[in-house]
């Protein structure tokens, strides 16, 4: 049960946390600064938008799991980094949209009802694109359904939030106060809605029920700094190699690094990891099939199904060695992930 001190929490959490802070004032300046730059501010909405929705839907996320978003970081400034967050757009289009025509129609009563119809559903929505990070669930009626049904009496905080934040702001923009604080109250509220929406779900441990994970990468706090230096030297010298189209020769490098680390399980985890981060993402893919082999040799069916989602998540088109196919089922059905089961 969602307590009045947690809402509290959650609502002053944006100023409570620097890193968000930070992050989210950033955002605001240049989106004042676009809306003030005629053709030059097109251009710096153009290549802010994508940081604004990836950060919110990342506030959501983290607080779904009861963590900090982190600050925003460079990959947040492109458009094909992320991208089903991105799919925020169509519930935005959707509300102003519908609001509008509606309003149009019927006038206060019908702007009343629609406003409250869309309060009701868009956060159920936007928790699921989250938690799934798929644009296609997040339009589904079950899923939505049964997230409201699964949070029960707690939901509905959010849709009443959303009510008293579109009449607290419809009250402000009727006084006469500065364009500019009137923009930070509503951006503010905005981060709230997102902060809040996370903790309401956060208890029912969606992400557990979904094949999303968290990266695999070893914990930087648990490699030692030296041996860190010497894996990056490792990966840097394999990146030489690949980039040169020499393929092969890249990956025997850090497979013989492999056979010689102290902590050959944390090294295959974080090589994996930081392969994902090169802007070409198939050598990191081909390395996930000789992971996942090691891990299902192993029997270590929970990150072999994560590894697995993660490669699926890059490119959908992604499948396990042909000899390794029957043991990634059996991880699969072992771990109840139906969607993984059904592609392989």
């Amino acid at each position: 049960m969602i307590k009045a001190t947690d809402i509290a929490r959650e609502f002053a959490y944006p100023l409570k946390n620097v890193t968000v802070l930070l992050s989210a004032l950033f955002i605001f300046l240049m989106l004042e600064f676009a809306a003030f730059g005629k053709l030059l501010g097109l251009f710096l909405a153009f290549l802010i938008l994508p940081s604004l929705f990836h950060y919110l839907m990342r506030i959501l996320d983290a607080r779904a799991k009861g963590k900090d978003p982190g600050p925003l970081d460079v990959d947040d400034l492109y458009w094909f980094q992320g991208a089903w967050s991105l799919f925020m757009l169509v519930h935005v289009a959707v509300t102003i949209y519908a609001i509008y025509i509606f309003g149009s129609l019927y006038k206060l009563p019908g702007l009343l009802i629609t406003s409250a119809l869309l309060a009701a559903v868009i956060p159920a929505s936007l928790a699921v694109l989250a938690i799934t990070r798929s644009p296609l669930q997040s339009l589904n009626p079950k899923a939505i359904g049964g997230l409201i049904g699964r949070t029960g009496s707690d939901y509905w905080i959010l849709p009443t939030y959303v009510l008293l934040a579109g009449f607290v702001m419809q009250w402000i923009g009727s006084l006469s106060w500065p364009d500019l604080l009137v923009d930070l109250i509503g951006f503010y509220l905005t981060l709230v809605f997102f902060s809040l929406t996370g903790t309401v779900v956060a208890p029912h441990d969606f992400h557990a029920e979904v094949g999303i994970y968290d990266p695999v990468e070893a914990d930087k706090a648990d490699v030692d700094a030296s041996l860190l230096k010497e894996r990056t030297a490792v990966l840097n010298h394999a990146y030489g190699f690949v980039s040169r189209d020499n393929r092969a020769g890249g990956f025997k490098h850090i497979e013989s690094w492999l056979q010689r680390d102290p902590d050959p399980e944390s090294a295959w985890a974080w090589f994996f990891d930081q392969m994902l981060r090169w802007e070409i993402k198939h050598p990191a893919l081909l390395f996930g099939q000789s992971y996942l082999n090691v891990l299902l040799n192993d029997g270590d069916d929970v990150t072999a199904v994560k590894v697995m989602m993660r490669c699926r998540h890059e490119n959908d088109a992604f499948v396990p060695l042909p000899g390794d196919i029957e043991l990634a089922r059996k991880a699969a059905k072992e771990c109840g992930n139906e969607e993984l089961l059904k592609v392989l």
